[in-house]
Parts: C-alpha cells; structure tokens; sequence
C-alpha cells in the first residue's frame, strides 16, 4: 500500500504515526471552533449583540474575528518557542510541552462560562501547542522515517490534518442540535483526547537520531537507529551513523557561514528567501482561510437550512482532494497542477463574488454559492494545500536553509492571522457578504503570479540541483527541461559549500537567533 513494505518498516511507521496525533490537533482544532461559533448554546452564552432579522442574541464581529484568529498568533509563538526546545532538549520534549499547552487550553475553554477572555486565553495556550507540533511533527517524521517510507510519511502529515478535520466536523454536527452548553463543550473537551494519546505514546517512541548526533551523543543515535530499524534482519547502524555524522558537520561548516543580513544582500539567498516565503503567502493569501474558519457561519449567512451538514460535506472533499494530491504524488507536473488549480479557484471565486451581488439570496444562489465554494476547496486541497510546504522546504536551500525555513513559517502564521481576522469586518461590518469573493479573486491573481514566476519543477531533483539552479539564475519555466553538467569542472567551491546535500527533504526548526 501507497508502495510502502509495511512489514519491513512497521515500528518507524508506528513512530511516525504517535507523531502524527500532532497534525491531527492542528486540523481538529481548526475545523471544531468553526462548528462551534455556528451553534445557538454558544451564542446564548458569548453573545453580545441581537440579530435585527431575528431578534435572538448573536456574536458581534469583534468576537468572530479575534477569537477565531487568536489562535494562530499562539501557533505563531509556540513555532518560535519550538526552536530553543529543540536545540535543547530535543524533539520529544516539544512534544511533552505541545501537549501540556493544549491540555491546558482545552480545559480553560471547556471550564469557562460566558467569559470572552478566557476563550481568548485557552485559544492561545491551544495555539502555542499546535505551534510547537506544526514544526516538531514534520522535523520528527523527517529524521526518524527511513529512506523508502519518507516521502509518503511526510505528505500523509496533510493528509492526517484532513482526516482530523472530518472528525470535528462530525462531532460538532452531532452536538449542534443539543439544547445545554454540552453543545460546545463536549467538542471542546474532546480535544484533549489527541495530546492525552501523545502522552500515552512517548515513552515507546525514539528521541531522534540526528538530534543525539548534533549533540554528539554517538551511543544515543545508534539505540535509535535500532529501534526504529528493529523490523529489518541484520539491520547495520554503521552506514546510517556516517551519514549522521557527515550531515552535522556539514551543518555546522554551513551555520558558521550563515547570516540574516544576506537573506537581503546576497541576490542568490534574496531570490531563495522570496521563493520560500513566497509559497506560504500564495497558500493563504487566496482567502482559504475564510471556510475553515469561518465555514458553518458563512453558510447560516446564505440561508443554508443545514449548514453543519454543509461543513461536513467539505472536509470530506477536503479528504479526497487530498488523499488524491498523495497517491498521484509526482505523476503530476506541480507547475502545472498549481497554474491550473489556482484558475480553478479564481474562476470559483469570481462566481461566488457575482453572485453575491444580489441582496436577497433565493435557495438556488445559495447552493450554487456552496458549490463553487466547494470547487475552491477541493483545488486547494489538490494543489497548494499539499504542495506549499514542500515548496517552501526546497526552496531553502544552502547555507541559510534554516534561516529562510523560519521566514516562510513565519510568513505562513501571519497571513493566515491576516485572513483570519480581517474576514468578518469585510463579510460583515463592510457589508460584503457573499461579494468578498471579488476580493479574494483579486488575492487568489497574486498567487498565480507567485505560481508563474517562481514555481518550477523540482520532482527527482536532488539539494544540489536545486542550488545550482539558484546559483546559475536558471528561470523556473526552465527548471523541468534543464541538463546539468555534473563534472568536477562544472561545480565550483561556493557551490559545493552552498549546499546541504542529505537525502531528506525535512522542515527545519524555527530558528531565533
């Protein structure tokens, strides 16, 4: 299955899988709240303000924008938190922290009654441990997966979020129709479940080899190299241990010549830095954002009748598309899949937009607005969803690899915070509603600039590749087709100290200094 030898490789897939309840916090949480701020108890009980069309209480725009949004200013934070604990401790201690973090969030919202500021609270101690997990579960998988199960571990890393996803859903369907504030709190309690299982699963897991190395604890690495390769006959550390040795010191060489200052001054890390951070703005910059979370309330505005339902029917597209965008895999040009899924949506956005011209919605401009809705999230999910990250980790190649990683993340928590909050005012107190399609039709034209100017192939291209094509100014349109020459005479020494030739495509931690 997905050409993995199962047998051979069961407990670095069990490893990777107790690492993975990391992914499914993060799409858990994302798609729940969304549920959450659609059902009636909640409204009764944080609601401010009365609807003139129905006269029952309703949450005013501040509160839909902040505590909707709050949240990835934590996940901002607990990324930038994960750096020192990782250098320091390792990965497992990140994940003993992220845990803690969203334990301890889940209960202050589940215990609070009415207080608009204790949601706040509990939504940022949540974000701080889906921070942490966002970065450590993808450096985890990376360094602990063997060669011939890495890359499916690290796009199942999505394709688990999606599936999270579907399962809030789900649970916040089944409650909406309960009349108490068990509504709300079971799904918010029910959150706590995910990091209690992480902490259940740590013990049995390895702390990652390449962290025992950079500390040069030789005996460590070795033990986990064992136990993660305890499946295969006759399994050999020795090989692996080279090439762990060879890639720290390599690092080390490169950190000693790596600087902030030329991500700005040097025109090769400048082009590498705006590729990188470039992929996490086109991903959310379209206004993605706005039906994760904000999904059910967008429905209950056009008058769908079952908007839970509604959800539901998306993170099951979202499933698919997904799970798609995996098995397909590189049988797809990314170019060409993100120039034709990013026409999809803009096309999608433009009908939802004209349609929300019209002041009174009649049902059938509603389910055609849900429709096209649903267009945009399944190219999404098959195109920038799955591929942004991996993007955004090729791209940060060299010296400055680390560096220009911690940017584009960086990037990517800020414009989805800017998504985020900003949605409700246009939606609702500019009045937009349905039209703010038009304003993420005009977003979605920057992410098909970032598409056609900085996108190029890279399937089977290895670190060095990628260098040299920065290093040689080669333009993207040309990445597929291009013949390196891969001579001694062809590669010189700045090049060669450039690169970080392992055979891991891995997301680095945040780095703060």
């Amino acid at each position: 299955m997905f050409g993995i030898n199962f047998r051979e490789h069961k407990w670095a897939v069990i490893y990777c899988g107790v690492s993975t309840l990391g992914a499914l916090c993060y799409g858990y949480d994302q798609i729940y709240y969304t549920g959450v701020l659609g059902m009636r108890a909640f409204i009764n009980d944080y609601g401010t303000t009365t609807d003139p069309d129905t006269g029952l209480k309703a949450l005013t725009t501040s509160f839909l924008s902040l505590t909707a949004s709050i949240i990835y200013v934590g996940e901002l934070f607990g990324a930038l938190l994960a750096a020192p604990i990782n250098d320091r401790w390792g990965r497992k201690a990140v994940f003993y922290c992220a845990s803690c973090c969203i334990i301890a969030g889940a209960i202050v919202q589940v215990a609070d009654n009415g207080s608009e500021g204790l949601i706040i609270f509990g939504r940022i101690l949540i974000g701080l441990g889906i921070g942490q997990f966002t970065v450590t579960c993808v450096l985890y998988i990376g360094e602990i997966a063997p060669k011939a199960i890495r890359g499916q571990a690290l796009m199942m890393f999505q394709m688990m979020q999606s599936c999270s996803q579907l399962v809030g859903s789900g649970i916040t369907q089944g409650t909406e129709s309960i009349t108490s504030t068990a509504a709300f709190r079971i799904p918010m309690g029910l959150l706590t479940l995910l990091p209690l299982l992480m902490l259940a699963g740590l013990p049995i897991i390895p702390e990652s080899p390449a962290w025992y190395m950079s500390k040069d604890r030789n005996e460590g690495a070795e033990a986990a190299l064992r136990k993660i390769n305890r499946s295969k006959a006759e399994y050999d550390p020795s090989e692996d241990l080279k090439i762990l040795r060879e890639a720290v010191e390599t690092e080390r060489e490169q950190e000693a010549e790596s600087t902030w200052s030329s991500l700005l001054r040097d025109p090769i890390e400048r082009r590498k830095l705006i590729f990188s951070c470039g992929a996490m703005l086109a991903q959310q910059i379209n206004g993605i954002q706005f039906f994760y979370s904000y999904g059910v309330v967008f429905a209950q505005s056009i008058g769908i009748a079952q908007p839970f339902t509604i959800s539901l029917i998306t993170n099951i597209l979202q499933v698919i598309a997904c799970s798609a965008a995996v098995l397909l895999g590189n049988k797809v040009p990314r170019r060409t899949n993100l120039i034709v899924t990013t026409i999809m949506m803009f096309c999608a956005f433009l009908v939802v937009g004209g349609l929300g011209i019209h002041k009174v919605l009649s049902n059938g401009f509603s389910v055609t607005i849900v429709v096209f809705s649903y267009i945009i999230i399944c190219a999404f999910n098959f195109g920038h969803g799955p591929l942004a990250f991996a993007i955004a980790s090729e791209m940060s190649t060299g010296r400055n690899r680390n560096k220009i990683m911690s940017c584009a993340i960086v990037t990517f928590f800020f414009t989805v915070w800017v998504i985020s909050f900003t949605s409700p005012y246009l939606y609702y107190s500019a009045n937009l509603g349905p039209m703010l399609g038009f304003i993420y039709a005009g977003t979605t034209c920057i992410t098909l600039v970032y598409v056609w100017f900085c996108v190029g192939e890279t399937t089977g291209r290895s670190n060095l590749e990628i260098e040299l094509f920065f290093q040689q100014r080669i333009p993207v349109r040309q990445w597929k087709n291009h013949q390196f020459d891969h001579s001694g005479e062809s590669l010189n020494i700045d090049e060669e100290k450039a690169v970080y030739e392992v055979e891991e495509q891995k997301i680095p931690v945040l780095e703060t200094r």
